[in-house]
Formats: structure tokens, C-alpha cells, sequence
């Protein structure tokens, strides 16, 4: 409990951008049934990893993470009571669980979401490209961010690392290795949370993502654990970044 157990884009041009990402990260779509508008299925290594749909109010356009939470309900309560707010009352989906649109304390939004009961839903294997595999929060505060999602999500605080000017960079841990990290948002960013994808080459995907029309913002950046990351807009405006070896 407590990790992202789904990532979602909405946009103004869906089929532009599954095919962006098709043929970016290698997914394959699939629709998912009776959805109306249209729900893709983004599948890596057999398993879903993400879902792209068409932009849908009140929920912003963009990337968006799902967080495990035991009971919605409950975690509403808490996530109001620190200064949170919600876009959205909670919605059940029939045999995919229940949901609300939510935001923290600056406004960046998410999902509280706790999943119908059933079996374990298929992941990819360690390193498979396209999975998600990192979640990263520009936030106006870092401790007051950390405690926020603490506080409703269970989360625990990993290693920290000094940036200097930039300040601390809090990873944060749900029951395991750590799986996100906060950082006090530069100037020239709102804030909001950005996901990583695996990639098998950094620098060959820098390549194809410009070729396929993305602009390219920030990276190769080496960061622990021998990896690059770099970071994107991809052609509809949805930033994202990449995880994976240099080469």
C-alpha cells in the first residue's frame, strides 16, 4: 500500500500520442472494453503500464499517478485536514476499484485510488523498457510535502541527497526500495509530479524522442545506481522523463 499503482495520461490528441509513445518506449496498445471516450491499455513485456485517454474535466492534462491507499475515505479525511483539496467526489469502476482526483498542498494533482479485490495484477520484469519506474515531486516545500503524503499514504523517508543550491532531494519509500523523490521546485516550474519510464539507451532515445517530435528539456544526467535520466515534452506538451543506461 502506499505505492503508484497506475499511470495515466490525458490529452488532446490520443492517438497522436500512443503512437508517440509506441514507438518511443515499444508499447502496444489495447483498448480497454466499453470504455467511452476510448481507454488505451499501454502493455510492456506483456503487463499494463499506463493508460493514455482524451482529455477529461476536471481531471488536467497531463500525466497523472494512482496512489494505494486502504480506504479512500479515510485518506480523504487526512489529506483535507493538511491542506489538501479534491477536483472530484470518489467514484467506483466495476472490478477496478475506487477513486478520487485529488491535490496536495501546492495544487499538484493525483489519484487516491484502492483497487477492486482480485488477483495480482501482471507487472513487467526489473528493467523491462516502458515500465514506470519513478515518481518525482517539484514541490514548494519539502518537508511539508513529505509529511503530507506521509500522512495519508504510509510513506517513509529513504536516503537524501545535498543538491546545493538546489536543496535537498527526499526519496521516499512505500514498503520497499524507493520509489520516488521530492525536491524543492526550481523557479522557472510550477509544481506537479513527473514520471520516469525505463529506457534501454538514454542517449539512442534523446535521438528518437526529438526525431518523433518531443523537445528535448534537461539530460543525459547521471544519477545513483550508474543510470542517466532526461527529460521531456512530448509533442502534445505532457512532460515525462526517461531512466536507463547512457549508451
Amino acid at each position: 500500500m502506499g505505492g503508484f499503482v497506475w499511470h495515466e495520461l490525458t490529452t488532446p490528441d490520443p492517438d497522436g500520442t500512443v503512437a508517440f509513445y509506441g514507438r518511443l518506449l515499444g508499447w502496444e496498445a489495447q483498448p480497454f472494453p466499453g470504455s467511452d471516450p476510448p481507454y488505451r491499455v499501454m502493455m510492456a513485456g506483456g503487463a499494463g503500464v499506463a493508460g493514455i485517454c482524451a482529455a477529461k474535466a476536471p481531471q488536467p492534462p497531463g500525466w497523472i499517478g494512482y496512489i494505494h491507499v486502504e480506504d479512500v475515505e479515510v485518506a480523504s479525511i487526512r489529506i483535507e485536514a493538511s491542506g489538501g483539496r479534491f477536483d472530484a467526489p470518489a467514484e467506483d469502476m466495476e472490478g477496478i476499484g475506487r477513486m478520487r482526483l485529488s491535490r496536495d498542498p501546492d495544487g499538484s494533482a493525483f489519484v487516491l485510488m484502492t483497487p477492486a479485490p482480485r488477483g495480482e495484477m501482471p507487472r513487467p520484469a526489473e528493467g523491462t523498457p516502458g515500465a514506470p519506474i519513478w515518481d518525482e515531486l517539484y514541490a514548494s516545500d519539502v518537508e511539508r510535502a513529505f509529511a503530507f503524503y506521509a500522512g495519508f499514504a504510509g510513506w517513509t523517508r529513504d536516503s537524501a541527497m545535498d543538491m546545493s543550491d538546489m536543496g535537498i532531494y527526499q526519496m521516499f519509500a512505500a514498503g520497499g526500495p524507493a520509489i520516488g523523490g521530492i525536491m524543492r521546485r526550481p523557479e522557472q516550474m510550477p509544481p506537479g509530479w513527473l514520471v520516469y519510464f525505463t529506457t534501454a539507451s538514454v542517449t539512442a532515445s534523446i535521438a528518437l524522442a526529438q526525431e518523433l517530435g518531443a523537445t528535448h528539456l534537461f539530460g543525459p544526467q547521471e544519477v545513483p545506481g550508474e543510470m542517466w535520466i532526461a527529460q521531456f515534452l512530448d509533442p502534445q506538451g505532457h512532460m515525462f522523463g526517461l531512466v536507463g543506461p547512457h549508451g
